[in-house]
């Protein structure tokens, strides 16, 4: 690629995005939003091949990678201008011309409801209801007060539940789309 290109060129994008550690590294980068040390980096990208919580792995695994993001890896982001890569700090940091190659993982956010609205309207159905059974007002005077606060309650952590589910499963199919690029 020449230093005169602004732009990726397909086939080094495609180059690029031939190694899952790579492709690993801009994900958890774009993820992330902000600059990593490259141990952070090993370490994760270690347990998502080990398929296993970070704290559960050994010093091998965690520098086996860190070798390759090293030598390898890390120099070829930062020569095509992908991301900063300082090995003097030991920090990498994606630059604007990653959002060229981001475009091709499944990183990009599904469409997912908007729970602010479901949390508005579940705190409205609330405070009605709770209002109701302060004024007396039917059909809350036979409901007690408590009994309307407990059914409210666990429709917050109904939706709260859902909420995360969907969002840890859709994290979660996007490392599974990331590793079958290959």
């Amino acid at each position: 690629m020449s230093e005169e290109s602004t732009e990726l060129e397909l086939d080094d994008a495609f180059n690029i995005l031939s190694n899952s550690r790579r492709r690993y590294i801009i994900y958890y980068l774009h993820t992330r939003g902000e600059s990593a040390t490259i141990e952070e980096l090993a370490s994760q990208i270690a347990a998502w091949e080990n398929d296993i919580p970070v704290d559960d792995l050994d010093d091998t695994a965690r520098r086996r990678v860190y070798v390759s993001l090293y030598q390898t890896h890390l120099p070829k982001l930062d020569d095509f201008g992908i991301a900063v890569y300082d090995r003097d700090e030991g920090t990498v940091e994606l630059t604007e011309k990653a959002e060229e190659i981001v475009r091709y993982l499944p990183v990009e956010r599904r469409d997912t409801p908007a729970f602010t609205r479901y949390y508005v309207a579940l705190a409205g159905a609330a405070v009605l209801a709770l209002l109701g059974v302060a004024l007396g007002i039917p059909p809350f005077t036979v409901v007690p007060g408590a009994l309307v606060a407990a059914v409210f309650a666990v429709a917050l952590v109904a939706l709260v539940a859902y909420q995360y589910v969907l969002t840890n499963r859709s994290a979660d199919d996007n490392l599974l789309e990331l590793e079958n690029l290959d």
